[in-house]
């Protein structure tokens, strides 16, 4: 659902989206934004201002039998309002599940006030224990440690806690680096930046790093040079660091796009070679890697397929749907890439059969995700796509007539941005239009 809200920073009101019940089989979509952070969060689109929004949360996962519900402390519910509001969403949540799937542990939810508890619980369905999380509390505070503390004192740490040193360290240190940077800490960013430098050069795990970096770089040089990555640039890496898998595994993930049929036939090609060379350890570690990238390669192409089969089936959904626009909000978080591509060839498709049908209703849809995105953006860049789609200049000056307030050296700046990368990308009448509209706020200044 979707709840008004009005921005406290700026005043602005916006729309939100709002989930209340996570379910880990029906919407595992959900479940992914929950653990992601990305769940019930709000952002003014004026000032860019938000956080978590103050809501209940049913949580049902049928493998653990966990049929939980968050209540927030903030919300300052008596008993009675606590009980009626849980009794209220459990129904719901019974009501909308076929008989066959109800259990008698979904009459007695558990009640959690605690997020954080909460939110240990939902991980522990994903494999992440309390240990774990415990771990991870333990590296947080070994990290700001080591930025505040001497050389001596870090050399001391290296030594007693070199264990808790992984990637997850590594990426937790980049948060900081992030957090510094955005805050423009200089001071700050230099601690950082030298202990990240340090940590790389003399534990293990950044060493590694620093030679899948290293190699990531190589890589991505001569795939610029040359204009892009082939299958030939990429097996050409792979061979030459064949013998660190930790290497290996970076440059694959970097390389998918080029993961082709070519690629394994070059790679085959480089087998038979250090067969003739007589290479058998080189044949040996070749053989191993095709053999486990042909599997890396087939879960891409069945995820791809899963991917592709979601989006269809959403798409007839809300083309089905008595209420497109309602539909698209509801299933807001399943228009991704995938579906945005069954989308413009489900058009195509109806355009070549000639189906107006067809093709109207597909275009509305396609109308209305993009009316939905826009209303996100910042007024001033609204403002500017309603320019550029008006098609006369009086629509133009009324526009402008009624944006008064809009109008400022910030919205030439956008255009010029705008007209750099049309330039770039899509030279022509974008730029024409654009440049009119440059003119026609010029003098209104």
């Amino acid at each position: 659902m979707y709840t008004q809200i009005t921005c406290p920073q700026c005043g602005t009101p916006y729309t939100a989206e709002v989930h209340q019940v996570v379910d880990s089989k029906r919407t595992p979509q959900l479940k992914q934004r929950l653990l992601n952070g990305q769940l019930n969060v709000a952002m003014c689109p004026n000032c860019g201002a938000g956080g978590q929004l103050t809501t209940l949360m049913l949580f049902h996962d049928a493998d653990y039998e966990m049929f939980m519900v968050y209540v927030p402390q903030e919300m300052n519910l008596n008993q009675m309002q606590r009980e009626q509001m849980i009794g209220q969403l459990t129904k719901q949540v019974m009501d909308e599940m076929p008989p066959e799937d109800r259990r008698a542990y979904m009459f007695q939810p558990q009640i959690m006030m605690n997020w954080q508890t909460f939110m240990e619980k939902v991980l522990e369905t994903e494999g992440i224990t309390p240990e774990m999380i415990a771990r991870q509390k333990r590296q947080s505070e070994l990290l700001q440690t080591m930025i505040r503390a001497d050389k001596d004192v870090q050399d001391v740490l290296l030594k007693e806690r070199a264990d808790e040193i992984d990637e997850t360290f590594f990426a937790m240190l980049q948060q900081f680096v992030d957090m510094a940077s955005q805050m423009q800490d200089n001071q700050q960013m230099v601690k950082i930046t030298n202990l990240r430098a340090r940590l790389m050069t003399e534990t293990a795990v950044g060493q590694r790093m620093e030679q899948q970096q290293m190699a990531m770089h190589k890589l991505n040089r001569e795939a610029k040079k040359q204009g892009g990555l082939t299958p030939e640039l990429l097996v050409k890496h792979i061979v030459a660091n064949v013998a660190q898998p930790h290497v290996v595994n970076a440059l694959v993930m970097a390389g998918q796009g080029a993961l082709q049929y070519e690629f394994f036939s070059l790679l085959t090609a480089e087998i038979d070679q250090a067969e003739q060379n007589g290479d058998k350890e080189a044949v040996a570690q070749l053989t191993a890697l095709r053999a486990d990238l042909l599997k890396v390669y087939e879960g891409m192409q069945q995820q791809s397929r899963e991917l592709l089969q979601e989006a269809m089936a959403t798409l007839d959904a809300i083309l089905q749907a008595p209420d497109k626009e309602e539909a698209l909000m509801e299933n807001a978080e399943l228009i991704d890439d995938a579906f945005m591509s069954v989308l413009v060839a489900r058009m195509g498709e109806a355009e070549q059969k000639n189906d107006i049908a067809q093709f109207q209703a597909l275009n509305e849809v396609h109308d209305l995700i993009y009316a939905q995105m826009e209303r996100t953006l910042p007024p001033h860049v609204q403002l500017l796509n309603q320019l550029v789609r008006s098609e006369s200049p009086q629509e133009q000056v009324q526009l402008l007539d009624d944006n008064a307030a809009l109008i400022n050296e910030d919205l030439i700046r956008l255009i010029d941005q705008v007209m750099e990368q049309a330039n770039e990308q899509t030279p022509g009448d974008l730029n024409g239009r654009l440049q009119s509209v440059k003119t026609l706020i010029q003098a209104r200044l």
